[in-house]
């Protein structure tokens, strides 16, 4: 089976084989596992290390030991981000906002103005667009998120949502041309179509025919995963209607979507075996 290699960051796979991996009811992953995982997938035991180190310095992960060896966790205010991306990355469809629309607003006292900027980049990486000045709008499916995130960081205080309808149908194409630009959100999807596209019927029918290795699952999964997890965050759950037919989210949802129902499993049992689980 011809097996993808992007070009990914330690760092963005080191998370996401956590995220996968290092959840209840295992806790923690060994370092020695960790570098084993990561020469699978073609990454050399020093810059395994080094991403950790800095993997360690930004909380995301935070130290142990296991059976007297060095390991790591998920820092505790990882695992709920970590929780709380699992339906939009693992559904097989965006969800239905029903025409509704979600607002945001936010007053910052000048003493900690600081938090603008905290506030603009967390909305901008949830999808939301920017319909005027002060003025934040998304999908009204984003609201949840939006929610979930502001209050963890500590910035729900400062926030003001409200829901609702754009009354004038007929302008609505035009205005979400003006609140996001479409172009550059389809291209969002170039890299992962790119990738795995041109191989997608042969790798579809090992994963179909069961094939391919339990090695050969983990080393597509991951990396794939990997690419796919930042996309429905970063891009909104717009109305197909208004997005043009050259949309690329339906097609790029759906190969990652086949891809994790046929060869999570056995992705996830190969990690085992290299656990000793």
């Amino acid at each position: 089976m011809t097996i993808p290699r992007p070009e990914l960051r330690h760092q963005d796979l080191i998370i996401t084989i956590f995220g996968m991996y290092a959840r209840p009811p295992r806790e923690s992953l060994k370092i020695s596992h960790l570098v084993q995982l990561m020469k699978d997938l073609g990454y050399d035991a020093p810059g395994v290390r080094s991403a950790i180190s800095r993997l360690k310095t930004k909380g995301i992960l935070d130290p142990t030991r296991v059976d007297r060896q060095a390991a790591y966790a998920l820092a505790p205010t990882m695992t709920d981000t970590i929780s709380d991306g699992d339906v939009r990355i693992f559904a097989q469809t965006r969800p239905d906002s029903k025409g509704e629309w979600v607002l945001v607003t936010f007053t910052v006292p000048e003493s900690r103005r600081s938090l603008r900027h905290q506030i603009r980049s967390s909305l901008t990486r949830l999808g939301f667009g920017n319909a005027g000045q002060g003025l934040w709008i998304a999908p009204a499916a984003n609201l949840h998120d939006a929610e979930v995130v502001l209050r963890r960081k500590g910035l729900i205080e400062y926030v003001d949502f409200f829901v609702g309808a754009y009354v004038d149908e007929g302008q609505l194409a035009e205005k979400i041309g003006q609140w996001w630009d479409i172009a550059e959100l389809n291209s969002r999807f170039d890299d992962f179509i790119t990738t795995y596209a041109p191989n997608a019927e042969e790798w579809e029918e090992n994963l179909r025919t069961a094939s391919a290795s339990e090695r050969d699952a983990f080393r597509l999964y991951v990396p794939m995963l990997t690419m796919w997890r930042e996309l429905p965050y970063a891009i909104p759950p717009l109305p197909p209607e208004y997005v043009g037919e050259d949309w690329n989210g339906p097609r790029s949802r759906e190969m990652f979507y086949t891809a994790h129902q046929r060869v999570a499993a056995q992705a996830g049992r190969y990690v085992g075996q290299v656990l000793g689980d």
